[in-house]
């Protein structure tokens, strides 16, 4: 449906028109009319989706120009997604007059000249980490909030997490708007209706309640071989050639150690933290959507939220520990309809992760195995009977090496131990002989009957 369609303002279709948005996306499509008749929503949608102009296209419209107070605070966990929403923001009221946005998140700005700023730039909308709005709004009491009509949870599962659920409960309680949204890509069914009656929200809308992940992202297993990390990159790099590449990891630790080792090799890549200062994380996002870097190393605060254009492959070196992190990853490319590709890198260990994401996931995955001189896809079939061997091997080493334990430790026991494991692992090479034997008797008694 064209925004031309909903009963939006002529100069804001013209704006979002030209900023290159015709057509509404289904979350818009789904929230957009409820928002304009002030409804409040608990908004679930998968990432790239549009869910922030879902929200501000409507919020803007209903500005009355004739207050010249703070009538929308929008609330958003880390400072680059609010950066991002600040602009976004930017972009549509530049050309409309009498709105202004104001973005509240620099450590650098001192409470009292944050408010005066606010007050004296008539600000219609503020948008801030929770920190921020919570100090500058709540706590110094020298902006008013009185004419606040609606309050914007994005990624509201983080912002509800113990990090933030107090600063958010009173800001809400504070303020107390008649209009509340609530934005995630992802949530847990069981906390859904607790959300709604937290958040006093009238209605729970869930756009795609079966998938969870981009349709226009692809996604592939790499099997690394247990080669170090940075050297499986760089390979890795050398063989696909990757345009504009996001690569993540779960450690802060593992981040800065890949991001220094590719810069020492000559590879010029970004670096993202929720370590960086505010100063150095902006000038590094400015950087990015400027384009003077192609490749990316972030740990997973990058992962909520971020738009940046044309991403055309994400790299996961390891597995999240909530593996809805891996949605909110895969989710930094295939964005605007655009084609993308996901990749993680593991080793055997990680079969038990991979095989949770697979199961909970529901996503079909490629297998491929990272060679120094080439990138094997493998056949799934293959790769799911090469794990059932390996499961299957690791039991009967575990069944032998308790037979060969004794409660006391005797001279010879690690040997012994050690004895049992290798005697384990031929007797299973020997099976799978038979069972290949027995299978190619089979198939050339069959191909002598058919002859005949």
């Amino acid at each position: 449906m064209k925004f031309s369609s909903y009963n939006l303002n002529k100069n804001i279709i013209e704006v979002i028109n030209s900023l290159g948005y015709v057509d509404a996306t289904p979350i818009q499509d789904s929230v957009l009319p409820k928002v304009l008749k002030n409804k409040s929503l608990l908004c679930k949608a998968e990432t790239g989706s549009g869910k922030t102009h879902a929200f501000l296209i409507p919020l803007i419209n209903n500005l009355d120009l004739e207050v010249k107070e703070i009538q929308v605070v929008i609330i958003t966990p880390t400072i680059e997604l609010a950066s991002q929403t600040y602009s976004f923001a930017s972009d549509i009221v530049k050309s409309l007059n009498g709105i202004s946005v104001h973005l509240l998140t620099s450590n650098s700005q001192k409470d009292v000249s944050s408010s005066s700023l606010i007050n004296s730039n008539n600000a219609k909308i503020v948008i801030g980490t929770p920190g921020r709005v919570h100090d500058i709004l709540i706590n110094n009491k020298q902006v008013n909030t009185k004419n606040v009509k609606c309050v914007v949870l994005d990624e509201c599962d983080m912002l509800l997490d113990d990090a933030y659920v107090e600063q958010i409960n009173i800001i809400l309680q504070t303020i107390n708007p008649s209009q509340r949204l609530a934005f995630t890509a992802t949530m847990k069914e069981h906390l859904l209706a607790w959300t709604k009656k937290s958040l006093q929200v009238d209605e729970v809308i869930d756009v795609n309640k079966k998938d969870k992940v981009n349709a226009n992202v692809k996604h592939h297993l790499v099997n690394i071989k247990h080669k170090d990390i940075v050297e499986s990159l760089v390979n890795f790099f050398s063989l696909t050639n990757p345009f504009y590449t996001i690569v993540f990891a779960s450690q802060k630790t593992q981040v800065e150690r890949v991001h220094n080792a590719l810069n020492k090799l000559g590879i010029n890549s970004a670096l993202i933290t929720g370590d960086l200062e505010t100063r150095e994380r902006k000038i590094t996002m400015r950087r990015i959507r400027n384009g003077d870097f192609k490749l990316i190393i972030s740990s997973d605060i990058a992962s909520r939220g971020i738009d940046l254009e044309d991403v055309t492959c994400v790299i996961s070196l390891d597995l999240p520990l909530d593996l809805d992190y891996y949605y909110h990853r895969a989710g930094r490319t295939g964005r605007n309809n655009k084609a993308g590709d996901s990749y993680i890198f593991y080793n055997d260990e990680d079969k038990n992760k991979i095989n949770s994401l697979i199961e909970k996931s529901k996503i079909n995955f490629d297998y491929y195995v990272l060679r120094s001189d080439s990138l094997k896809k493998m056949d799934s079939q293959t790769s799911k009977k090469k794990r059932e061997v390996n499961e299957n091997l690791e039991k009967e080493i575990k069944k032998a090496v308790a037979k060969a334990r004794s409660k006391t430790v005797k001279p010879g026991y690690k040997k012994k131990v050690k004895k049992a494991a290798e005697k384990a692992k031929w007797f299973h090479k020997r099976k799978i002989m038979k069972a290949n034997l027995r299978a190619q008797a089979k198939d050339q008694g069959i191909a002598k009957v058919s002859k005949k």
